[in-house]
């Protein structure tokens, strides 16, 4: 199976969910200081607005095959593998670089 750190990728446990990509928002990223400069908190909820951000931004076909489910300490995506494999692929999480230029570019948009 690929590298999905810092994420998980799981097979689903019903017939609802085909797979599911977590991250563990409560677990140091080094974008944090990053987040935390730019007025953020890194949690489940911020990486939910990057995420759907992100899809808007540069696959906005994946935004009718994945769902969120976020929490204070979780990201949670349930989608099929694929369409959250491409998610995945989409930067920002692991780099302070790309996410800082992320928050620029988002601004207000981010969270709305």
């Amino acid at each position: 199976m690929e590298p999905f750190e810092p994420f998980d990728l799981f097979k689903g446990d019903s017939e609802d969910v085909d797979h599911t990509l977590l991250l563990d928002a409560d677990e140091y990223l080094p974008v944090e200081d990053v987040v935390d400069d730019a007025g953020h908190i890194a949690n489940g909820h911020f990486w939910t607005a990057v995420a759907r951000y992100l899809i808007s931004q540069h696959q906005p076909a994946l935004a009718s095959t994945i769902e969120f489910d976020p929490e204070a300490g979780t990201f949670a995506a349930y989608g099929d593998r694929d369409s959250l494999i491409e998610l995945h692929a989409l930067p920002a999480v692991t780099d302070p670089d790309i996410i800082a230029t992320l928050i620029d570019a988002a601004g207000n948009d981010l969270f709305t």
